[in-house]
């Protein structure tokens, strides 16, 4: 067994490893305006203070932790903090370090959603008060998934907006990555050494046939356009032209350019089973049945953007759960071996979720065993193994599992990006239509 020493238990872009969780905070709108708010449906909202000292008893010191915008931020020119007041005291008495996760897929109830052109502002200056008030913060996610809000809400239709068309598509993938460059913006003027967590779905696409080639090229292409825009990078020339096509020209590219930056950024992985897609000879497109795994993607998503990265979120339901755990965490221990500047591991969430197997299409409150702990805050075994792994990291020594027997091919209770449903084009005319 190989065992490494472990760095300081802190978030860092330069050094470490740390050993996190999260707690699941979705709350997206779904069709009638109702609102799937996973903080409530998983109890935390009146468990904070229960739930916030579990995570502590079990070794981990690092949280990725939902701030509900659509709460604090209900009237712009009168922020609530009255629970986040008490949910941040509580991490704060549990030595926990916070990444302060500001956008997790729902947005104010007088917001259309992610292509509101009001958004950006109004996200923008609920960055910079919350940085404001709690200065003792570091770390960030500022947009949790930008490419998956977009999908889910403007190009499937299940969330938000509910649009499924590719012009909204292209308008929400500007508003929620500009969401991203202005709130790191105003974090960075008040804390200027803060760090950004800026995760997004880790996936890859595998052509099947020769005539599956430029579909697959696109939608490679793509699962980096929100990293991009925010880095203030250009995309690939084929998104590019899609971007183009769909109404975000020029103009828009030039304003990403000027304001984006990578300034003390860690490229978030959430990877899971269901992330790896083949793309058949006629273009349409079906989960792997071999999958690479989470390294190899890793390896891609690091070739081309370069940064410090942590495998920021991936579950499993059910009991093969620590045989997942065991593949994924062991990928990432490779990952260090070979010198790659992973910084940390992320089992998402801690306690069980809610609905995620209709991806909060529905409102039936089944429980999805996905957690380190039930929705009565009782281990699962995956919890009791990592634990056991938090508490060595704590000790100074992080370690592969033993092997386990594999894992079915594809299978996940998660937020993944599924099939856009009609063909993206990876060439398109000026004048097409939305």
């Amino acid at each position: 067994m190989t065992t490494l020493q472990s760095p300081p238990m802190s978030l860092a872009l330069d050094r470490g490893f740390v050993v996190a969780t999260g707690i699941e905070c979705s709350a997206p709108r779904i069709h009638g305006g109702h609102r799937q708010d996973e903080l409530r449906k998983t109890g935390h909202w009146d468990r904070v203070e229960e739930d916030l000292a579990a995570v502590a008893a079990f070794g981990i010191s690092s949280l990725r932790y939902g701030i509900p915008f659509h709460v604090v931020a209900a009237d712009p020119q009168r922020l609530d903090w009255a629970w986040t007041d008490r949910a941040m005291a509580a991490l704060q008495a549990n030595g926990i370090e916070p990444i302060a996760d500001l956008l997790h897929f729902g947005v104010p109830d007088d917001l259309e959603g992610f292509i509101d052109p009001r958004l950006p502002a109004r996200f923008e200056a609920f960055a910079a008060a919350f940085a404001e008030r709690y200065p003792w913060v570091r770390a960030y996610t500022p947009v949790n998934e930008p490419l998956v809000s977009a999908t889910f809400s403007a190009r499937l239709g299940w969330w938000n907006e509910r649009r499924t068309d590719d012009r909204s598509f292209a308008r929400a993938l500007d508003g929620v990555s500009a969401c991203a460059v202005l709130a790191m913006e105003a974090i960075r003027a008040r804390r200027p050494d803060a760090i950004f967590l800026q995760s997004d779905a880790c996936e890859g696409y595998q052509p099947m046939a020769v005539s599956a080639l430029p579909e697959a090229t696109f939608r490679n292409e793509l699962r980096f356009v929100t990293f991009e825009l925010t880095y203030g990078r250009r995309p690939g020339a084929v998104v590019v032209d899609w971007l183009a096509a769909n109404g975000v020209g020029e103009d828009r590219l030039a304003w990403f350019a000027e304001h984006g930056s990578s300034e003390g950024c860690i490229v978030g992985h959430d990877y899971y089973a269901g992330n790896e897609w083949q793309v058949e000879a006629d273009g349409s497109v079906t989960q792997a049945t071999q999958r690479q795994g989470y390294a190899a993607l890793a390896r891609e998503y690091h070739d081309r953007l370069g940064l410090p990265f942590m495998l920021s979120e991936t579950n499993w339901e059910g009991g093969e759960a620590p045989t997942w755990l065991a593949e994924v965490w062991n990928g990432a221990m490779q990952l260090r071996l070979e010198g790659l500047p992973i910084r940390g591991f992320c089992w998402y969430g801690f306690v069980d979720h809610v609905d995620w197997d209709s991806i909060l299409r529905e409102d039936a409150g089944r429980a999805n065993a996905c957690g380190l702990v039930d929705l009565d805050r009782r281990p699962h075994p995956v919890g009791e193994a990592y634990r056991a792994l938090a508490m060595a990291a704590r000790a100074g020594e992080l370690h592969a599992i033993p092997a386990l027997e594999g894992v079915a091919p594809h299978h996940s209770d998660s937020p993944v990006v599924a099939p856009l449903g009609a063909s993206l084009p990876t060439v398109v005319s000026e004048d097409a239509s939305a």
